[in-house]
């Protein structure tokens, strides 16, 4: 039995070749084909979790329960009895294929790429790794969205940061392509060049076989984000944390995209510029690469740059925070008060589970992160009501 292991990189299509392997799964498993659940619905993100040290916790091992060393030995070992028992459900699959972008990103060193060859090499015979690049400064623009969900400035001086060169793990595919090779074999890794290729979903599916008449359409995920809205994150700075998710806070999904992020040819060429050694000698020892294939499309910078105007002081960020957490919170404090009502509505008409289900929503959504003053007495109240029906739901309706 076959493995196709997608590695990334992000910002490749990645996720909407999630997507499509994950909406056609059961179609795909007719044809022998299997795209697992037991390492995430969509995104298999938990063989990165897997994979990585310990020491070096990120945003999903909090999202699998996993705050201490041991905790992670844990995750390990029921990880490996799920993935083990799914791929003996399928004793007449031909091929198997899983993605991650993060396995590029998190998963660093040798160390860690032989705990996910270790984890996988057991059930199949054969693993092809496939790892799908773009030109640096591309991937770089691409990523500027994400940075700015993340509540990082996106600004002249982050894009061009030191750290953006051959030292990072993150940028440097040559080192990236060694340490894959190292583990797997050299002849065991497909390098796809974006430029050539740019749709990676289609590209496994003929690798695979996969018949792809009578499946669903691959879906679009354009994750970008208008450059003024970038700005608007820009102004938060650091009283932006304390709105949480700022894709939910802001509602970013839903903010039109007119204008997209221009760097302009100028700082593109010097950032590209920085890689250009490793990229040589990464194309040269690999047959999949040629020359051109790290080389952006230079007509896409020409445009008129609007990053220096990220660069412009905002005098109000601090108000603007305080304006948006205080509306935040507010509809926090009614969605609780909603929830409790509902609450004692459905304990007076014996809807025990429901009702306890509510109270555990209304205790959540009342565990605000930095409280304003001004609501710091209501929240106590509420949380005093909740307490209140917790005592009376734990001793069963009267009557």
């Amino acid at each position: 039995m076959k493995l196709a292991l997608h590695i990334g990189t992000t910002k490749t299509g990645t996720t909407s070749c999630q997507h499509w392997f994950a909406g056609n799964r059961a179609a795909l498993a007719q044809q022998g084909v299997i795209y697992p659940e037991s390492l995430g619905e969509v995104n298999h993100r938990k063989l990165m979790v897997y994979g990585r040290d310990s020491d070096k916790p990120d945003e999903a091992f909090r999202r699998n329960g996993v705050h201490t060393k041991e905790d992670h030995a844990a995750f390990r070992k029921t990880l490996e009895t799920e993935f083990a028992a799914e791929v003996a459900a399928h004793p007449q699959a031909r091929h198997w294929v899983i993605s991650n972008g993060h396995l590029h990103s998190k998963i660093t060193t040798a160390r860690m790429i032989r705990r996910v060859r270790d984890f996988l090499a057991p059930h199949f015979s054969e693993i092809t790794v496939y790892l799908h690049l773009r030109p640096q400064v591309d991937l770089l623009v691409s990523g500027a969205s994400q940075r700015s969900r993340l509540g990082k400035p996106v600004t002249p001086a982050a894009l061009t940061r030191k750290s953006v060169s051959e030292n990072s793990a993150y940028f440097n595919y040559d080192q990236i392509v060694s340490r894959w090779e190292e583990v797997f074999g050299a002849d065991n890794l497909r390098v796809v060049p974006f430029i050539r290729q740019n749709n990676i979903t289609a590209h496994l599916a003929q690798e695979v076989g996969i018949d792809r008449s009578g499946l669903n359409d691959v879906p679009h995920h354009n994750e970008a984000i208008d450059w003024r809205t970038m700005g608007l994150v820009n102004a938060l700075g650091a009283q932006g944390a304390g709105l949480g998710n700022l894709t939910a806070a802001l509602d970013l999904r839903n903010i039109p995209v007119e204008e997209s992020l221009q760097i302009g040819l100028t700082m593109a060429q010097e950032v590209q510029e920085r890689f250009k050694r490793s990229n040589a000698r990464l194309v040269k020892r690999r047959d999949d690469l040629e020359a051109g294939d790290l080389i952006p499309d230079w007509s896409r910078y020409d445009e008129v740059p609007n990053i220096y105007r990220l660069d412009d002081s905002a005098l109000f960020g601090a108000q603007l925070a305080h304006v948006l957490t205080h509306y935040r919170q507010g509809l926090a404090l009614e969605r609780a008060r909603a929830l409790l009502a509902e609450a004692a509505l459905d304990f007076a008409e014996k809807r025990k589970n429901t009702a306890r289900e509510k109270l555990a929503q209304a205790r959540a959504t009342l565990d605000l992160k930095a409280p304003q003053d001004k609501y710091t007495a209501e929240i106590a109240s509420l949380q005093a009501r909740a307490d209140e029906l917790a005592e009376r739901f734990g001793k069963g309706p009267k009557g």
